[in-house]
């Protein structure tokens, strides 16, 4: 297994230089915290309901948001008594704001409402809301709290899913087409549309088993990584990168199986790309065991798994979350033998930690547990739990003793 070292020293002689120099003070930042003690902390939004599956953080077990931008800023969203959801801010100091797209539905019962999937380190944030129609909108809620919504141009109404949003506000995320499948979209910061699909990718309707394809995340530089399900018969999964320009790269890991549903991804899975153009996610082989990579920013593969985790490997097959700094540093879950969810953070020297978030409910055959989304430069993660009671929290684990 081949180590990648994401830690050469960056140059800041480029047109980026303010972005370059942020992360180099960033990365002292983190040195200076590197042998600080982490504690971890409970972020309940005002307002989240305290019942079966409420809370803040989370849409069910998958599929939640909690996002950490690097100067500590948190969004992601919450269900309250009603079961309608909202969206949250928690600025660094610990101070909370709550929002609601315009036109979201907030009828109680509805389990409508607005949810925020990603936040840019300006205080940008967008997301999808659910009208009373249960059609999805995009949005982007600028810092000032001023909301823009929107809907792909030519895809089907009340399917547009924004997922990720870079410095200047493009924003990327999948929709529905005319034949029922996933395809993915950029949208300019000028409101205008670019739409493509993964070469290969299947073209029948999602009822058929077919997913389609996705864009998961975007940098500064404008590079998207996603996925997309082939029309192999297997809808098997690949990686994909698109360059600025509009160039498509399909990737798969090393070991990556070729049956139904294996490969590189899984739908609905994320699949981060940080500055310099490293990529993380999961794959699986061919025994259907789950595995973890990094994908080097020139194409080369490290593939790693998680002490103490179970048979299936990482464990997580569908809609899984995984987190990636500048730095190289990985966030994710697995499942162990005792079918228990744990927290991981794997270093960029190749070092994995486990934790669970105080409070997490770890009865042996749950499936409950602790579930990490995402980490900043400073190494701060967020994530949700899931309590005895099965009520979500969202957490915060700092890598120092600070508030």
């Amino acid at each position: 297994m081949k180590k990648i070292s994401l830690t050469t020293k960056p140059t800041c002689k480029t047109k980026a230089g303010l972005l370059c120099v942020s992360l180099l003070t960033l990365a002292m930042t983190l040195a200076a915290n590197a042998s600080a003690k982490p504690r971890i902390i409970t972020l309940d939004a005002p307002g989240a309901g305290t019942g079966s599956y409420q809370g803040t953080g989370c849409f069910a077990y998958t599929d939640c948001s909690v996002l950490i931008n690097n100067w500590g800023a948190v969004t992601g969203y919450y269900l309250d008594a009603d079961n309608v959801y909202h969206g949250f801010l928690r600025n660094p100091d610990g101070k909370f704001t709550t929002f609601e797209a315009p036109g979201a539905d907030t009828q109680a019962g509805d389990f409508n409402g607005t949810l925020p999937n990603a936040i840019n380190d300006a205080g940008a944030i967008t997301g999808v809301y659910y009208d009373a129609n249960n059609e999805g909108h995009g949005f982007l809620r600028s810092p000032e709290g001023k909301f823009t919504t929107f809907d792909v141009t030519g895809g089907t109404i009340g399917t547009t899913t924004p997922i990720a949003l870079n410095l200047e506000s493009a924003i990327v995320g999948f929709y529905e087409d005319q034949n029922g499948v996933f395809q993915p979209f950029l949208r300019r910061p000028d409101g205008t549309f670019e739409m493509w699909s993964g070469p290969g990718a299947c073209e029948a309707s999602s009822a058929t088993g077919c997913y389609g394809s996705g864009a998961f995340s975007i940098n500064f530089f404008g590079t998207i990584a996603g996925g997309y399900e082939d029309n192999s018969g297997n809808f098997v999964d690949h990686g994909l990168v698109r360059s600025p320009k509009g160039k498509l790269t399909p990737f798969q890991a090393p070991f990556a199986g070729t049956g139904p549903y294996q490969g590189t991804g899984s739908p609905g899975s994320s699949v981060p790309i940080n500055q310099f153009g490293a990529i993380a996610g999961y794959y699986i082989d061919a025994s259907n065991v789950v595995h973890g990579y990094l994908r080097s920013p020139w194409g080369e593969f490290t593939t790693f798994d998680v002490p103490d985790e179970g048979p299936q490997g990482i464990g997580c097959y569908s809609d899984c979350s995984v987190g990636l700094n500048d730095w190289g540093a990985i966030t994710g879950y697995y499942l162990d033998a005792n079918n228990v969810y744990h927290g991981f953070v794997r270093s960029p020297e190749g070092k994995v930690t486990s934790f669970d978030a105080p409070g997490a409910n770890t009865t042996q055959g749950s499936y409950s547990g602790t579930f990490p989304v995402s980490i900043n430069d400073q190494g701060e993660v967020t994530g949700y739990y899931l309590d005895a009671n099965n009520v979500n929290h969202s957490f915060l684990l700092l890598p120092s003793d600070r508030d």
